[in-house]
């Protein structure tokens, strides 16, 4: 009998050592392009995008669209780390551009830059205005 239960113990021990470790997402936990979760991060050059660092980040959801900084006006590029939120982008004609959920913008474009000037970011997962 006690042979039983030091062999029974033994395999108990042996079989918990073998469960993995659960922990975050890389992509989560070390924030993709530099961006960390959940956030809208602003890239105010190419270098900027190049080194992964933001100059500016966004992460309350508002009603209305806040106005840029100079960290983030007239970024190069955007990015939205939220996995479940979107991120309508405000331009300086007017017009508005939705970020999904992991998605990126960039306002330099063939057609001339686009200037951002504010944000507004949304409880719905999905690019849409009612």
């Amino acid at each position: 009998m006690r042979k039983n239960m030091i062999a029974l113990t033994a395999t108990t021990i042996m079989a918990a050592g073998a469960i993995p470790a659960v922990s975050a997402s890389p992509a989560y936990a070390d924030g993709r392009f530099g961006c960390d979760y959940p956030r809208v991060c602003f890239y105010l050059t190419s270098a900027d995008w190049l080194a992964r660092k933001p100059t500016s980040a966004f992460r309350d959801i508002t009603r209305h669209f806040q106005k840029l900084g100079p960290r983030a006006r007239y970024a190069y590029a955007a990015y939205n780390s939220r996995i479940d939120d979107s991120a309508w982008l405000e331009m300086s004609d007017g017009s508005q551009t939705c970020l999904g959920p992991d998605d990126t913008w960039f306002f330099d474009q063939a057609d001339g830059p686009q200037t951002v000037i504010g944000v507004q970011i949304v409880d719905e997962n999905e690019c849409y205005r009612p």
